[in-house]
């Protein structure tokens, strides 16, 4: 780390850590900010999240669409660290198919959408803290630490300095976090800043901006902390209340900006540059909820098009079910599909066979043999 880059304007100070080196640690928030700047910005991200939020209550089933949709998230929010895998090889690797050399990237993207699941679960008891984020975290390396390395254990603090980027030395770190006493305090003042009761005239959103820069730049565990850092953003939309649903998702957006997005980041700390921050933040949100209400729109007229289809006189009334629960689950077994509907196993062949004729769906493998519905992992593919 440049430790010569961190001027009077840096929002930190720098504090002894290994190897003679220094290491970042953040300002409590909130900074002095003038947000006139980034107004119209807010109110358009305001607007299309309220315009996102309106989708979600005029959904008779909103898990429909929010199950598919944390899975896209999870793809994403994994691949920015490393972790690769596509959405049809998660729903396959769910249906317990899939490519056996995929199954730890599988596993560890499927950890990320139980642990974001988990945490939206425990807002209802818990308000966003430590402990809910390392409960987060336990979920998201469950079964997957292993490969990760022997210093990274599931649910807890770091115990050993970390560090980001260069050649695996810390000598060429672009950035130092806080080491991990300081690390763990200012995870518990960050904490106290999202569950301030006194909120200072400060919208959601810039709390959004400024908790996940500052947990980014804690970087309170060994692993794992771009993803779970992005999982707040949702937890705090949730908690206070712009969201009913969690229905946006960033790291798409994200994902295809990864540079701006490290970059403008370490520009907050090393200059203090809160606005340009703020401002890419606004625009992230602004375009991801617009962007998912475009993904939702075409998986509602898809869902039109095959009750349509499938609602006839005719037909059998356990079509438009199992087309429902595709839009959920695209990849299932036949085994899946009995259990889900309540049905035997034969009458949900029989009627998958009807949607398999129909080109509707496809089959893929024997042992299990799953069943695909493309159309709808097409309408979820990030634009």
């Amino acid at each position: 780390m440049e430790q010569n880059g961190f001027g009077e304007a840096a929002t930190g100070t720098l504090v002894p850590t290994i190897g003679g080196r220094k290491a970042f640690v953040p300002q409590k928030l909130p900074p002095a900010l003038d947000l006139n700047p980034v107004a119209e910005q807010l109110s358009a991200a305001s607007q299309a999240i309220g315009e996102l939020r309106g989708i979600g209550r005029g959904m008779a089933n909103p898990m429909l669409l929010i199950r598919p949709l944390q899975r896209r998230e999870a793809v994403s929010s994994s691949g920015m660290e490393g972790t690769y895998t596509t959405l049809s090889d998660l729903f396959l690797f769910e249906a317990g198919a899939g490519d056996a050399g995929k199954r730890e990237d599988n596993r560890e993207v499927f950890n990320y959408v139980m642990g974001l699941e988990t945490a939206i679960g425990q807002l209802d008891e818990l308000p966003i803290s430590s402990r809910l984020l390392r409960n987060a975290h336990r979920m998201l390396l469950e079964g997957v630490a292993k490969h990760r390395g022997a210093a990274v254990d599931a649910g807890e603090l770091k115990r050993d300095q970390n560090w980001i980027g260069g050649t695996g030395r810390i000598e060429t770190a672009r950035f130092i976090p806080p080491p991990p006493r300081e690390a763990a305090d200012a995870l518990d003042d960050l904490a106290k800043f999202i569950n301030r009761p006194d909120r200072g005239g400060i919208p959601p959103l810039i709390d959004a901006a400024l908790a996940h820069y500052q947990f980014e730049t804690i970087h309170p565990f060994a692993d794992g902390n771009g993803r779970v850092g992005r999982m707040l953003i949702t937890l705090i939309l949730i908690q206070s209340d712009i969201l009913r649903q969690p229905l946006l998702y960033m790291s798409p957006w994200l994902e295809r900006h990864k540079d701006r997005y490290i970059d403008l980041m370490y520009e907050v700390s090393r200059k203090g540059e809160w606005l340009a921050w703020i401002s890419f933040f606004l625009e992230a949100v602004t375009e991801s909820a617009l962007g998912t209400i475009r993904v939702v729109e075409r998986l509602q007229d898809l869902q039109t098009r095959y009750r349509e289809r499938f609602q006839k006189a005719r037909q059998s009334a356990l079509l438009p079910r199992i087309i429902d629960l595709a839009f959920e689950q695209p990849a299932m077994t036949i085994t899946d599909i009995a259990a889900k509907i309540g049905v035997t196993y034969q009458a949900a062949a029989n009627n998958v066979a009807v949607l398999v004729g129909a080109g509707v769906a496809s089959e893929i493998g024997s042992h299990p043999k799953v069943i695909v519905f493309d159309e709808i992992l097409e309408a979820l593919r990030v634009e």
